[in-house]
């Protein structure tokens, strides 16, 4: 049964309504009156009392209690030595839950005394943090590093332990070393504290010696968030929650507009059973904050797996907010298994958490003030294991696997060894189905979803069974296992704040096992009665199909293209993604037996762009929605087949795909709670890793060293001054006229046009200037040489585009010349009676040449201005689109047409294109709709 911990109700203070978008006072909605819980198997209940009891003596802000409110909780001081004499130091001793104490104010009167500076660093400081800044950016072993006095003698480099213990001082951060399972089942932390034996595996805690045979290192969270705010900088971009986004209604462009948050707003917080005076998100530095854990693997082998815990700062504009100086990790859960008990691992973290619900007295740098600090997490996310762990739930080894909806799963009839219970809709067949108390057919517009006090009465229930036998039985029945610790926090919604994963549901599963399918590879299941499956010689021609296409795709797509058929290494989710959404339509068209299959597949790029929009409307929510229905339930019909055999096409990933709209709704857009950033920041992990005896030390060595470091950047303003190598210089041009664009060498200062581009110029300028009287006109003002340049950068943040003409071109080029572009057109301009009436129409070919010149006057107004006209073109190739794809935002062109002088603002971005059979295929990223796409690092580059 576990470990036996205190009789107290668990906290429940979040949305108990069904719908999200009830006007529901879900802080007011946990269940005081459920019967406590005596048993758990993983972690006890927070007694918020001891956990808040220290609150004051560590000088950390508290707030008022609304029902307990006393008379006396604040008193002003004012900066006289007198009145200091006078105080009662039995005010000190305030409740946990009251204003900004005693000590807070007499912090605040000291404040300029003692805070530290930039200029408090000495010379010796900053060269330590230089030296220290070199070796955690480079990932120095300590053996290399000590070898650095001996290579640079005269820099006077001291060792590596008294710089380390300098940049501890100047950081002030102490991580707090927990006791851990040698097996990593659990944290001795709680209610498992006194423990000397793990209650999973029976391991010792200690060693021989009594040294704990495992650690868990805990990163505190408050005095890094109060570094960031100490920065000014930083200060200012953390209030982007509050003071830059604005709410639309019926329009999600990012966490602030989803349901979990705008739930909490105008709500009390609420800690314990205490309501507390001030209310979630009312000032704007409140932070709002995301919390996402994996598995990842030091090694190919596979054989040990550590788990990070990280904090994303949804209160950080969007831009930045996943960059990896601004990801908070908390603590790395060392291998070499999986933890069992997770929440005796977030114990720490939701102590801080509680703190911070009630606020910690903080200064602002940017204000150059003090206030009440209080930070949420409102979102976990991570895929299905991480999630499972986090919210105590089976997943597809309980009868009710989906964390959304209560949609019953079953197993594959006869298969004895089988754990696994799958989901369809449709089960009618299936030998359970004669139950009457089981639906034969869901209905996937009206699936029984979960609320918040349906699961946390279900988590109780599991956790208070007299018996392990009934335990188990309901914890089989309801997917949950008990009642998670990050109940404790009444900013989180279960099961709303925990969404379905976008990468791991999509590109790690549902593409994954399509192309498994397609390839006839997918748990050694045949075609049934359909005939879906590609050969392999269609295969193989579409590998290659892939892999010729990376010359002609820039690398700003991404990485370049491989071979599909021949390589299984290279597939990570955002390859998968890039050949899913642009190749794949490409590639695959007229290769399947029956056009059905391959318009199945259209649908689902289709509905992926919808997801990947960064602003989505409740009206595309509708229309999502109803198109994932019916493309689930055509893929029961031309997979599943509806036979029990069958069953395992039917995984929760396939489900999971159904419940997209709602944690659009309840979190916001995809891009903001997707794992990208987490796998990012594994793949950042990686090199830290200096021995493969202690992978899990060294880790924990490096991640300290880096917190503090970006601690001392931040608390001193150091970030500009620890940058270590020189500073980036631009070397594009930007004129004043033409500030959405930058022109990059080459260039040929004095370039004469040939006669046909001049004539084609001439044109551009008759047009561009309507008022001239006659082209002789135009070719008075026009300069005898003009200055060519080799390539232009779309600002801001735009495309670099390079012309065909100066472009150095090699075996291994991938081009970066062909582009899209937009000019007004005439729609009457086969009427001659009729008025102008332009239209914007987009157009796709190559740019071949970039002129910049200044005329010598004004065509139409000679002698009448001073300022010479700057003008710069782009000479452009274009593509003769001969067809558009039926749904995608794929054209297709067999023949070039003449050349086009633009002007260069006209130019958007940069176009791929897939080879075909007698022509080209045009990929555009940024089509109809511009999407969030994650794009690594490649590592080849495009012409220069």
């Amino acid at each position: 049964m576990g470990i036996n911990h205190a009789n107290q109700p668990l906290p429940a203070t979040v949305l108990d309504s069904e719908y999200i978008g009830e006007d529901t006072d879900w802080s007011q909605s946990h269940a005081q009156d459920a019967e406590p819980a005596t048993t758990t198997v993983l972690t006890g209940d927070i007694n918020v009392e001891d956990v808040l009891a220290g609150v004051a003596s560590r000088g950390w802000t508290t707030t008022a209690v609304v029902e307990e409110s006393n008379s006396d909780t604040d008193s002003d001081v004012d900066n006289d030595e007198d009145e200091l004499e006078d105080i009662e130091y039995s005010e000190l001793e305030n409740s946990e839950y009251e204003g900004i104490s005693i000590l807070d104010k007499l912090a605040e009167l000291i404040w300029e005394d003692v805070r530290e500076k930039a200029s408090d660093l000495s010379d010796t400081d900053m060269s330590y943090l230089r030296a220290f800044a070199f070796k955690i950016d480079e990932h120095l072993s300590e053996k290399a590093f000590a070898k650095l006095p001996y290579v640079f003698p005269s820099a006077d480099i001291d060792s590596l332990k008294k710089i380390r213990t300098r940049i501890t001082q100047l950081s002030g951060i102490e991580p707090s070393p927990f006791d851990c399972c040698v097996n990593t089942c659990c944290c001795f932390t709680g209610p498992n504290s006194a423990l000397s034996t793990c209650s999973h595996c029976h391991e010792p805690r200690f060693d021989k010696q009594g040294k704990p045979r495992n650690q868990f290192i805990y990163l505190p969270v408050i005095p890094r968030l109060q570094g960031r705010f100490a920065n000014p900088t930083l200060a200012k971009l953390m209030r982007y929650r509050g003071e830059e986004h604005i709410h639309i209604p019926g329009k999600i462009t990012d966490v602030m507009d989803s349901g979990v948050y705008r739930n909490l707003l105008g709500k009390h917080v609420r800690v314990d059973d205490k309501t507390l005076p001030h209310t979630y998100f009312s000032d704007p530095r409140h932070l709002a904050m995301g919390l996402s854990t994996d598995g990842f693997c030091p090694f190919r082998r596979r054989k040990k797996t550590a788990w990070p815990l990280i904090l994303f700062d949804y209160s950080l504009p969007p831009d930045i907010r996943f960059h990896l100086e601004h990801i908070l990790l908390v603590g790395i859960i060392p291998g070499p298994k999986k933890p069992v008990d997770a929440d005796s691992f977030l114990w720490p973290l939701v102590e801080e958490f509680l703190r911070l619900a009630v606020g910690v007295h903080t200064w602002d740098a940017y204000t150059d003030t003090f206030f009440q600090l209080c930070a949420f997490i409102i979102l976990v996310f991570g895929d299905i294991p991480a999630i499972s762990l986090l919210m105590r739930m089976k997943g597809h080894n309980g009868i009710s696997p989906c964390r959304f909806c209560s949609i019953r799963g079953v197993r594959i009839p006869d298969d004895h060894r089988a754990t696994t219970y799958y989901v369809p809709l449709d089960r009618s067949r299936h030998p359970d189905a004669q139950d009457s108390s089981t639906p034969r057919v869901y209905d996937p517009s009206n699936l029984p979803m979960r609320t918040h006090s349906q699961f946390l009465s279900q988590a109780r229930e599991v956790q208070s069974a007299p018996t392990l036998t009934e335990e188990n039985r309901l914890a089989q029945i309801y997917g949950i296992k008990g009642v998670p610790i990050l109940s404790y926090l009444s900013s989180l919604s279960f099961p709303h704040s925990f969404p379905y994963d976008f990468m791991h549901l999509i590109w790690e599963n549902v593409v994954k096992n399509l192309i498994l399918l397609w390839t006839g590879n997918f748990k050694n299941l045949d075609e049934g009665n359909e005939d879906y499956a590609l050969s392999p010689n269609v295969w193989k021609a579409i590998g290659e199909a892939c892999n010729a296409s990376g010359s002609s795709i820039p690398s700003a797509y991404g990485p370049r293209p491989f071979n599909v058929a021949l390589d299984k290494v290279s597939w990570t989710a955002d390859s998968r993604s890039f050949w899913f959404l642009f190749l794949a339509p490409v590639v695959l068209n007229q290769r399947f037996r029956r056009q059905r299959y391959y318009n199945h597949f259209v649908k689902l790029v289709s509905l992926i762009n919808i997801c990947l929009q960064f602003e989505i409307t409740l009206e595309e929510v509708s229309q999502l929605r109803k198109g994932l229905i019916e493309w689930v339930q055509e893929f029961e019909r031309i997979y599943y087949q509806y036979e029990p055999s069958r069953l395992s096409v039917c995984t929760l990933t396939i489900h999971g795909v159904l419940h997209i709209p709602d944690a659009v709704i309840y979190a916001g857009p995809v891009w903001t709670t997707w794992t990208f950033p987490m796998e990012r920041f594994c793949g950042w992990l990686q090199p830290a890793i200096r021995s493969r005896r202690f992978p899990f030390a060294s880790l924990n060595r490096y991640v300290i060293d880096h917190a503090r470091l970006t601690h001392i950047k931040n608390k001193y303003d150091l970030k500009d001054a620890l940058r270590l190598g020189p500073q980036r210089t631009d070397k594009g041009k930007v004129h004043l006229n033409y500030d959405t664009c930058a022109l990059y060498p080459p260039y040929h200062k004095t370039i004469t046009l040939p006669t046909s581009l001049q004539l084609k110029l001439i044109n551009h300028l008759t047009l561009r200037y309507p008022q001239a009287t006659s082209v002789a006109e135009i070719r008075s003002v026009l300069p005898s040489v003009v200055e060519e340049w080799g390539s232009i950068q779309v600002l801001p943040a735009g495309d670099r585009i390079y012309a065909s003409s100066l472009s150095r071109r090699t075996g291994d080029t991938r081009d970066a010349t062909h582009v899209r572009y937009e000019l007004l057109v005439d729609a009457n301009s086969r009427y001659h009676n009729r008025p102008v009436s332009l239209l914007k129409q987009t157009f796709y070919g190559q740019l071949q040449h970039v002129y910049a010149f200044e005329l010598a006057d004004t065509p139409g107004r000679i002698g009448q201005e001073q300022e010479r006209p700057y003008i710069i073109v782009g000479v452009i190739r274009s593509c003769v689109i001969q067809r558009d794809h039926p749904s995608l935002d794929i054209h297709y062109y067999e023949k070039e047409g003449g050349l086009e002088v633009v002007d260069i603002t006209s130019v958007q971005c940069l176009i791929g294109r897939v080879k075909e059979d007698k022509g080209w295929a045009i990929i555009d990223r940024s089509g109809s709709l511009s999407r969030a796409y994650y794009i690594e690092d490649g590592d080849d580059s495009n012409v220069v």
